[in-house]
């Protein structure tokens, strides 16, 4: 008896399965013109030809984006007038299907209450689909998991690809060349940076690509592609469906031909040569710029808040390896670089390219300057004791610091050292110069030699603040 009502469940799931199909994205646009927007949104402007009637018509278009932004549409003919526009979009899923089915009448499979090998086929009225669906079985109410649901029919209010249907006034029976813009999510850019120093590691070349990513569920074939660079202000939409990203495959860039770039609004804008297509779930790099011989320094840094507490214990800090250069032409550079992710390479000693850190990288203007932080350094160290702490008045002490530094490195190491302050203060001594690059900072520019006897160098000045 339990084979049989398990081989009545297998014949029976196929066509439970067949009521749950997969939504199918867009089959694709084809021709339309893209500004994408680093904020992962993006103006689309394309034209379609339809033949219209005289006097009112209602125009559906299919293959649009699912990410579609309803109330950015602006639709527009010769000798047709638009007095309505909507957009429609209900997916088939399960929450979609069942909330359809509240009140109504369904079939279930059960697990059978008599025997935990065993399933059964009930009717059942589906009371609630709010957090999972409430039965009513006969005169008793299920809240327990079904394994599958069988509806009679699909409703027709779901659709496997969303629609935008124009309500249209024509003054004659004419093909129109209808405009169509509207703006969407799922499309983004962001720029990536390769720069690869050589052996001294103070100069290199820069590669500058723009990475488009299109998750947007809907492909676009033959588009033109613009890219606008900066923070353009933007509200968030409601109920914006986002598709979920499939895996991506970079694609290679196309041919030689660099963007154009030209100022837009207080932002830059990025003009693709010839066409491009982004299939759905892709992502595609397009070369920006490349700078052969970029000028750089390299630099450690520790930096330390002070503040104005007593300390019993010696305090470790990191050290920073960073990396500094600034946009002009004099340095290899001058163009704008919009923000994105630099990824430093140098050589190791057999030639080979090793990832040497990456960081991210903010809007840079031309003439602005660029700090990347790379990761920590491994062999040079900064401990530092309070060798002071006289309260000197209700909000006034001074303090006294010895800072060491370990070299473990066979040459000399550059280092910045600061200590911020807030308040007024003011250095009463030190054994080394030192500079004030801002109101609240102190600042050593050391040339650490190797200490290969583990024997520090060290830092000492007394500072006074009133706070």
């Amino acid at each position: 008896m339990n084979h049989l009502k398990l081989l009545v469940v297998f014949l029976i799931i196929p066509l439970v399965a067949s009521l749950f199909p997969t939504p199918s994205p867009a089959a694709g646009v084809k021709g339309a013109s893209l500004t994408i927007y680093n904020s992962g949104r993006a103006l689309v402007n394309e034209t379609r030809s339809v033949t219209l009637p005289k006097g009112p018509a209602s125009v559906v278009f299919k293959n649009i984006p699912a990410t579609l932004d309803p109330t950015s549409v602006r639709a527009s003919a010769e000798g047709m007038a638009v007095s309505g526009i909507e957009y429609g979009y209900v997916p088939i899923t399960r929450k979609t299907l069942l909330d359809r089915y509240v009140g109504r009448e369904l079939s279930v499979i059960l697990p059978d209450p008599a025997d935990a090998d065993a399933r059964i086929l009930r009717k059942a009225t589906l009371l609630s689909n709010d957090g999972g669906p409430v039965f009513l079985v006969g005169d008793e109410v299920y809240l327990g998991d079904a394994l599958a649901y069988l509806l009679p029919e699909l409703p027709d209010d779901v659709q496997q690809e969303p629609t935008l249907t124009l309500r249209t006034e024509n003054v004659a029976e004419a093909k129109r060349a209808i405009r169509l813009g509207y703006l969407m999510g799922g499309l983004t850019w962001k720029a990536d940076y390769a720069l690869t120093l050589d052996e001294s590691g103070t100069s290199g070349a820069m590669d500058a690509w723009a990475t488009i990513a299109n998750t947007s569920g809907c492909a676009f074939v033959g588009a033109r592609l613009k890219l606008v660079a900066g923070d353009v202000q933007r509200q968030p939409v409601r109920n914006l469906r986002m598709a979920a990203p499939k895996a991506m495959m970079a694609e290679a860039a196309m041919g030689d031909a660099a963007p154009r770039q030209e100022s837009f609004s207080q932002f830059h804008l990025y003009t693709v040569p010839g066409s491009v297509d982004l299939s759905a779930g892709s992502t595609r790099q397009v070369s920006l710029f490349a700078a052969p011989k970029v000028t750089v320094r390299r630099e450690l840094s520790s930096r330390y808040g002070a503040g104005v507490h007593q300390l019993s214990r010696s305090v470790k800090q990191g050290v920073d390896v960073g990396l500094h250069f600034t946009n002009t032409a004099g340095q290899g550079l001058g163009n704008p670089m919009p923000g994105g992710l630099m990824r430093v390479f140098m050589p190791a000693s057999d030639g080979s390219l090793l990832l040497a850190g990456e960081s991210n990288l903010a809007h840079t203007g031309v003439g602005g300057e660029v700090k990347l932080s790379l990761g920590r350094a491994f062999d040079v160290r900064v401990e530092r004791t309070q060798t002071e702490f006289v309260r000197l008045g209700k909000r006034s002490v001074k303090m006294g610091w010895r800072i060491g530094v370990i070299n473990g490195r066979s040459g000399p190491q550059p280092l910045k050292l600061t200590d911020a302050y807030s308040g007024q203060w003011e250095v009463v001594a030190a054994d080394h110069k030192y500079t004030r690059p801002d109101a609240g900072s102190l600042a050593f520019d050391l040339q650490v030699p190797p200490t290969p006897d583990g024997k520090p160098v060290y830092v000492n000045y007394t500072v006074q603040v009133t706070y």
